[in-house]
């Protein structure tokens, strides 16, 4: 038993054991990295077989004959498809270059750049599946994680959204504004009673969109509005609302006194306000009512201030650029429908 305690301490014996280990750990993790990359490369395969386009035509795999050419150089005939609304080809392009390309570097630019075709061309579930793929090669990747909550976004599935929002949030990215965006989405979702659902929505009515969701859950589950309460919110963003609001839902005592308010009822004829708005449309159609004229009415444009594409709706993330808050809402001015004249006559 001693000589085996001796043998134990001899430094020899710890060298060999030392080395032994690292043997082993080496040779664990090698075939893990085996078992890994071939799973993965199985998996990849299983995706695109899902979504392979099979058009009979193979020109996709005819363009990949070149052995010359690179992967940026696939990319941009992709992108360049996809600038040009020919998505199938565009996703065509990027699915054969997944069977080309092995790396896991290269695998993870193309399943996400194939995602964001998907949301492009309005197929947001598969769009959600292919930003998963990307995150299953590179799970901290911030835009495939800023991407998923879009497709969550669409999707409806806001509690999804806020745990990924999570994920970025540990990766050190500022979610502040989506946060709450979607913490007001939830809990507008959510089966809870109104008195209760009313003051969370108030409690994160901090952005333009929030400010908007609050206003109209008010307006349709005939709540009154409190302007006193929401005296900070941005009117403007509100102008489409507050210009179909029933006058008698107003507070005429604190409309008087703001002067984006005043306006609106001015030009609606409930009163005169001399002093110019910095809006012309309100203008124009005040000085019309004053003189009798009541065929006169204005309609709205929505106008995104990042990408500069304008909508005929009003939307909280521009469906172009995916940016929140960036809507500005444009007046323009229209004559009113029969219906309308008749109603107001």
């Amino acid at each position: 038993m001693d000589n085996f305690y001796i043998g134990y301490r001899d430094p020899l014996f710890g060298i060999i054991i030392f080395f032994l280990l690292i043997f082993i750990i080496s040779f664990v993790n090698y075939w893990w990295s085996v078992y890994k990359n071939k799973n993965e490369e199985n998996n990849i395969q299983k995706f695109i077989d899902k979504f392979q386009i099979d058009d009979g035509k193979n020109e996709y795999k005819i363009i990949f004959e070149d052995k010359n050419l690179t992967l940026e150089s696939i990319i941009l005939l992709a992108k360049s498809y996809k600038s040009i609304g020919e998505y199938e080809k565009s996703i065509g392009i990027y699915l054969y270059a997944l069977e080309k390309y092995k790396n896991r570097g290269q695998k993870q630019q193309i399943l996400f750049l194939l995602g964001k075709v998907y949301l492009r061309a309005g197929f947001v579930e598969r769009a959600r599946e292919v930003f998963i793929e990307a995150l299953k090669i590179s799970p901290r990747h911030e835009e495939s994680l800023k991407y998923l909550t879009i497709t969550y976004d669409i999707l409806k599935r806001y509690d999804k959204a806020l745990e990924v929002l999570d994920a970025l949030e540990e990766l050190g990215a500022d979610i502040k504004k989506e946060k709450i965006y979607f913490q007001a989405l939830f809990i507008s979702s959510k089966e809870i009673k109104n008195n209760e659902k009313e003051k969370l929505l108030y409690k994160y009515s901090s952005l333009k969109s929030t400010q908007r969701l609050y206003v109209e859950f008010l307006l349709k589950n005939s709540f009154k509005v409190d302007f006193n309460k929401i005296k900070e919110f941005d009117f403007k963003n509100l102008f489409d609302i507050l210009w179909r609001m029933d006058i008698s839902l107003y507070d005429k005592n604190f409309a008087e006194k703001d002067p984006f308010l005043s306006n609106i009822l001015s030009a609606r004829g409930l009163f005169f306000k001399k002093e110019e708005s910095d809006i012309f449309e309100l203008d124009i159609l005040k000085n019309l009512v004053k003189n009798g004229y009541k065929k006169a009415d204005i309609s709205f444009e929505y106008f995104c201030n990042n990408c500069k594409n304008s909508y005929p709706f009003y939307f909280s993330r521009c469906p172009n650029c995916h940016y929140i808050d960036s809507v500005k809402i444009l007046p323009k001015l229209t004559k009113k429908s029969y219906d309308e004249i008749t109603t107001y006559i």
